[in-house]
C-alpha cells in the first residue's frame, strides 16, 4: 500500500498473538497482541483492540489500544481517547487526549537545538508557574487529561 496518503502498508490482525522482534518500513497497524521489540523509523498505529507489551522505537506512534513497556519516538506520540499507555516515553512531542490513560515518565528532548544569538546576551529563563501533581496541564505540546 502507498503511505503517501496515510494508508498502512502492513497489519497484525485482531486475534493474532505474536512474540519477537518486529521491524518495518512504512505504516503498520497492530490490532492483535504483540510482545517483544518493535523497531522502525516509520509510523506505528495500535488499534483499539491492540495489546502490546514491548520496547518500542519508532518514528511516530498512535495508540488507540493498550501498550506497556518503553517508548522512544523521533516524532509525535499520541494516546487517543480510550487508549492506555503504561510506559516511560521519550519523544519530542507527546499528546494525551481526554479519556486516555497514561502512567509512566515522559522525557521530551527538543527535536533540534536552537542556535544561540551571536550578539544578544542570553536572558535568564522565567521560572515556570507551580503546578500541583496530577492536575491537567500543558508542557510544550504535551496535553495531560485524566478522566
Amino acid at each position: 500500500m502507498n503511505t503517501s496518503n496515510g494508508n498502512r502498508e502492513g497489519r497484525l490482525g485482531e486475534g493474532l498473538k505474536v512474540k519477537g522482534t518486529l521491524r518495518f518500513d512504512g505504516v503498520v497497524q497492530i490490532d492483535g497482541e504483540f510482545s517483544g521489540k518493535i523497531e522502525s523509523s516509520a509510523k506505528l498505529i495500535l488499534g483499539p483492540k491492540a495489546r502490546v507489551d514491548a520496547e518500542v522505537h519508532v518514528g511516530e506512534l498512535s495508540v488507540h489500544g493498550t501498550l506497556r513497556g518503553q517508548i522512544t519516538a523521533t516524532g509525535r506520540v499520541t494516546v487517543h481517547s480510550g487508549g492506555s499507555v503504561e510506559a516511560d516515553v521519550r519523544s519530542p512531542r507527546f499528546a494525551i487526549e481526554k479519556g486516555a490513560f497514561f502512567q509512566g515518565h515522559c522525557d521530551m528532548p527538543s527535536s533540534a537545538p536552537e542556535p544561540a544569538p551571536k550578539e544578544a546576551p542570553k536572558k535568564a529563563p522565567k521560572p515556570a508557574p507551580a503546578k500541583l501533581p496530577g492536575t491537567p496541564g500543558v508542557v510544550g505540546e504535551t496535553i495531560a487529561n485524566r478522566t
